[in-house]
């Protein structure tokens, strides 16, 4: 079932041109398919029910997006025994939520959906100023559609500026007002409010004294739990997708690493404390050592393009 949506999935955005990787092969992982088009970054999680998405998963997708500019989106079947309706953006954990039919609609078709799902039903975004504007025109006082509303003033004034509504109320304007003034659901601009907060994530001696030296010269550095790399280093500039785990599959991890960093356009950098053998494309491995030469973020990044240079001309 969770292969299905996730071929599904791909089968969608290559069909709309988009690059795409898959880092299904990894386990566990807070996201399953990476894709860009333009300047849409995706990371997507696919589930058949999206009952099963844990909360700690869904918090570090968000923690990873806002890091890495990204829009992230949950594609799914089900929730609990019931299936999730064309058109209708859910919630899961602050995340959007679309079945595999709605997000064809939007990357293929363009169709942005209309409806999301709430406590309480289902409810549309109103545009306020528009229905202001066409209530004076028609010379309408907001007690005069309030009552062929059967609501309150209070709850049209409210409408006018900017308060969704429920489906059968957003209906009944529109038949009021004669013109269309439902806004659809721009799921690409889902709001990630949360303050990114250090995670506690277990890294060896080893690990944590690669950790202390990105910090030490002045690189910020997101743990990251769910993903084929460990951390962000993050610097004024860019975000880096870093590796620091010293594990024995390394040179695995670097080509799903790699496969990323293509994807989304951003540099990725494995941090040693052994040489490795094989090259990997896109990935730059620095050696621990090479930290210690150098004391800033600016230096850092210097150093990444200067040894990415190196291999590309091997």
């Amino acid at each position: 079932m969770y292969l299905a949506v996730v071929e599904s999935v791909i089968k969608i955005l290559e069909k709309a041109g988009f690059k795409v990787t898959d880092i299904s092969e990894t386990k566990p992982r807070c996201f399953d398919i990476a894709a860009k088009k333009d300047v849409i970054n995706l990371l997507i999680k696919a589930l058949y029910n999206i009952d099963s998405l844990k909360a700690e998963m869904a918090e570090e997708m968000k923690i990873l997006a806002k890091l890495l500019s990204s829009s992230p989106i949950v594609v799914g079947e089900k929730f609990k025994m019931n299936f999730l309706e064309r058109g209708v953006v859910y919630n899961r954990y602050g995340l959007p939520v679309v079945n595999t039919a709605t997000f064809y609609d939007l990357i293929v078709e363009g169709i942005y959906p209309m409806v999301y799902s709430a406590p309480g039903g289902y409810y549309v975004k109103l545009d306020g100023k528009k229905i202001k504007e066409i209530r004076k025109k028609l010379g309408l006082s907001l007690g005069e559609v309030a009552k062929m509303l059967g609501v309150s003033r209070r709850l049209i004034k409210k409408y006018e500026e900017g308060m969704d509504a429920s489906i059968e109320n957003a209906i009944k304007l529109v038949e009021i007002l004669g013109s269309f003034v439902i806004k659809s659901v721009n799921v690409f601009d889902f709001k990630i409010d949360e303050e990114i907060k250090e995670r506690k994530v277990e890294f060896s001696k080893t690990e944590e004294k690669i950790i202390e030296q990105l910090k030490d010269i002045g690189v910020r550095v997101y743990p990251i739990k769910h993903a084929p790399f460990d951390v962000i280093s993050k610097t004024e500039e860019e975000s880096i997708l870093t590796g620091v785990k010293q594990v024995k599959e390394i040179e695995k991890r670097a080509l799903i690493l790699g496969r990323l960093s293509q994807v989304l356009d951003t540099k990725a950098a494995y941090i040693v404390d052994k040489k490795i053998k094989r090259e990997v494309k896109s990935v730059v491995f620095l050696m621990k050592d090479e930290l210690e030469t150098i004391s800033s973020p600016k230096d850092f990044i210097s150093l990444l393009n200067e040894k990415a240079m190196v291999e590309k001309n091997i």
